[in-house]
């Protein structure tokens, strides 16, 4: 057989059926080699980001591998950004870029560029351009498992067109061996952490995304009520999922250097967090220099990469949990309960009844999120790319483990690709992207694949028609720009971007929200439509929290 073909049923052989590209001509000997695989759905985009961030949100939502392929130089090029995300988040995306034929790599040939490896190699776990045309499905399966083992993370290769053209004997095709990855503490690591947090008299823990990723979130309820210690969710500057149900009773809103019940512990367990991404220089430590520390993650880098435990553990937080929920209860502790959600930093509040004092004034941030708790159906997943209406999201929506997905890398115009790869991987499911104006614009061509794929994502845009980071950015200056009331670089309008107008040129219909009375129906159409929606409400600016 012809190597692309080996390529696509090594792919299949691992369970992978999604391919997600922007083809150019050297994906030729690609293209025309799925004629005869069927099974395996090559999904079209329109710019590398939107292909990059499609397989990144599939990834997320099936915990497996994807696959993106790329053209060349120039698409990697494009999907560099999307990539870092992926990097950064952990995501096993495996990026395939088929190259120009190798007679002219060497010759400065059109798209050529030095080192295609390399200009990936910073943000995957492995890069490599393939050398012979016989190894290429070895090389699948070693992106497949690289990109799948903990720490996951993206990996690339690039083969030249000619390469993929050639017959091989296509003997050395088959599925993967799983590696085993349990993680055990050992017994001595297991008796200090139960010594330390016996001996705590304010221990809080906090949920990291590592719960998520090892299937432990009704452990981490059950090891929270055993204990009685209060839960805090990963900051959303690291987190890239939600870890614990905002109405659980020992739910205690989102960890910040900031809330009182960090500013009081004296042990923090910290189960799978990242410690931690700063936006900017910090005031105050992430943690407390007088709280002894534990911290586990399976990624050794993360444990102690800022600040250093009392006790850090390489190991799983499920098999932590597992054993803080056995043995002798004499080991434990009942600490006080109360409603931790009290001592929340505002990150976890409850309902809050809406006044509709003027109809026609625009709505805010806080009131749209609580509409869409009110008509998104129970079981939708959430994709948020809102940037300063976040906040107002996490602090009105009701979020569980599995049911969010976000991004700590920062790159903009993840959000819709990303949701597309969700629905795609949960087609049973409800999904809403919650995508802020200025990051709608990086991606809005994805709602062209969302209509020809029939993916029936709802996009929510709170529109303030401003790059609202940008203007806070300037407010923290202090400088001109304040004493004279004008902010560059933040408005976009004039003229006014026609989100709607240009969703229905891709295909999708969509509603306008200019006021607080038009809201409800505008979301309830949007869930009840047969196919992507797209309501884009205009919301006061919101300067509040970062």
């Amino acid at each position: 057989m012809r190597s692309a073909a080996a390529l696509i049923e090594m792919l299949q052989h691992n369970g992978i059926f999604h391919i997600f590209g922007l083809p150019g001509s050297t994906e030729a000997p690609l293209l025309d080699a799925l004629l005869d695989y069927p099974e395996t759905h090559y999904i079209l985009g329109l710019h590398e980001g939107v292909v990059v961030g499609m397989a990144d949100g599939f990834a997320r939502a099936t915990g497996r591998p994807s696959v993106a392929n790329l053209h060349t130089t120039v698409g990697l090029g494009n999907g560099l950004t999307a990539l870092f995300n992926a990097w950064k988040d952990s995501s096993p995306v495996v990026t395939i870029a088929t190259h120009k034929h190798s007679e002219i790599l060497g010759r400065d040939g059109f798209c050529v560029g030095p080192d295609l490896p390399g200009w990936a190699r910073p943000v995957t776990k492995w890069a490599w351009q393939g050398v012979v045309a016989e190894q290429i499905p070895q090389e699948i399966g070693r992106a497949i498992k690289i990109a799948g083992s903990s720490p996951s993370g993206p990996v690339f290769l690039a083969y030249p067109e000619d390469m993929l053209g050639m017959e091989i004997d296509g003997r050395d095709i088959r599925e993967n061996g799983r590696v085993s990855e349990s993680f055990v503490p050992s017994t001595d690591q297991m008796s200090a952490v139960k010594k330390m947090l016996s001996n705590a008299r304010t221990p809080i823990c906090i949920a990291g995304d590592e719960v998520s990723a090892t299937g432990a979130a009704e452990l981490l309820e059950r090891f929270s009520e055993l204990w009685g210690i209060p839960v805090l969710q990963e900051s959303r500057r690291s987190a890239a999922t939600w870890n614990v149900a905002t109405d659980f009773k020992n739910y205690a809103g989102e960890y910040t250097s900031g809330h009182p019940l960090v500013r009081g512990a004296d042990v923090i367990l910290a189960l799978g967090p990242r410690l931690s991404v700063e936006f900017s220089p910090v005031k105050q430590p992430d943690v407390p220099k007088d709280a002894q520390l534990i911290h586990v993650h399976r990624n050794s880098y993360e444990v102690g990469k800022l600040y250093q435990p009392s006790i850090g553990l390489v190991a799983s937080v499920a098999a932590v949990l597992e054993e803080l929920c056995s043995g002798d209860s004499d080991a434990q502790i009942q600490h006080v309960y109360r409603d931790w959600r009290a001592a929340s930093n505002g990150s976890g509040g409850g309902e809050i009844a809406d006044r509709l004092t003027d109809l026609s004034a625009r709505c805010n941030v806080a009131m749209l999120s609580r509409a869409l708790a009110r008509i998104a159906p129970p079981d939708t997943a959430v994709v948020d790319e809102s940037i300063r209406s976040s906040p107002a999201l996490l602090a009105n929506y009701p979020l569980r483990p599995g049911n969010y997905f976000h991004t700590s890398g920062g790159g903009l115009g993840w959000g819709l690709p990303a949701a597309l790869g969700v629905q795609l991987a949960w087609p049973d499911r409800p999904v809403l992207a919650y995508i802020g104006d200025g990051s709608l614009m990086f991606s809005i061509q994805a709602l062209w694949t969302a209509a020809r794929e029939k993916l029936p994502v709802k996009v929510v845009v709170p529109n303030n028609r401003k790059f609202l980071a940008v203007k806070a950015g300037l407010v923290a200056y202090k400088g001109h720009a304040v004493e004279r009331g004008e902010f560059m670089g933040v408005d976009l309008s004039p003229p006014i971007i026609d989100i709607v107008s240009l969703a229905r040129g891709f295909g999708v219909e969509g509603r306008l929200v200019t006021s607080q009375s038009e809201l409800d129906s505008a979301l309830e159409w949007a869930f009840a439509h047969d196919g992507p929606a797209i309501v884009d409400v205009l919301v006061d600016e919101d300067l509040g929290e970062s």
